[in-house]
């Protein structure tokens, strides 16, 4: 066999060997490329699945706020929620005295408390209030259906400032009022007397 066949048989050697390294790489990097393309499982979506579907409220969640923010009164007087809970809702946030409700619904040791018997009789700061005006398991139905959506959003910080602010506000608005009419009864009563004189001619209000 002279050299210029041996190259031949080299050169064809070579060429095979190329194509069968192409098409053994071929073939893992196709299903690399399929895996990648695949859209990624969505943990959420699996775990929504996986976990059982929450039990759906009969309550109206619109009637529950306006239940829970006073907008709507109970039928037996009692006083709206936000006088003592806050939830996310209303221009000042609610009453600072009770918890926060915003995740009340979610919190698998407090939900079970979302009751009328518990409001009106179990509680022993609701009870007293609440056990003369108590609340219907029907309005209970609509507040729980409203707390079912505040779950969901996000809970805000207390406006505990806010109120502390206005109360100060008009304490001081009360004090200018009661000291302007006090003031002028005082000078009227007085007017004409010898106190008058006195407190005229020694530096007292109006003094000369």
């Amino acid at each position: 066999m002279d050299l210029k066949s041996c190259k031949k048989i080299l050169v064809k050697g070579l060429q095979l060997g190329f194509v069968l390294s192409l098409v053994a790489g071929v073939a893992p990097m196709k299903a690399f490329a399929e895996d990648a393309a695949a859209p990624a499982a969505d943990p959420a979506a699996t775990s929504a699945e996986a976990a059982p579907a929450a039990p759906a409220e009969s309550g109206d969640a619109a009637l529950g706020k306006m239940y829970f923010t006073g907008q709507k009164a109970f039928a037996s007087g009692a006083p709206p929620c936000i006088s003592c809970h806050s939830a996310g809702v209303g221009e000042l946030g609610g009453g600072v005295l009770g918890p926060n409700l915003t995740r009340v619904y979610a919190d698998e040791s407090k939900n079970p408390l979302l009751s009328a018997a518990w409001i009106n009789a179990g509680s022993p700061v609701m009870a007293p209030v609440f056990s003369n005006k108590n609340v219907t398991d029907e309005e209970v139905a609509h507040l729980r259906a409203f707390f079912a959506v505040q779950a969901n959003t996000e809970m805000k910080p207390s406006s505990t400032g806010t109120f502390t602010i206005i109360g100060l506000g008009g304490f001081v608005g009360i004090l200018i009022v009661f000291n302007i009419i006090w003031s002028g009864r005082y000078r009227n009563r007085n007017r004409g007397t010898a106190h008058d004189a006195l407190w005229r001619n020694y530096g007292g209000k109006g003094g000369r």
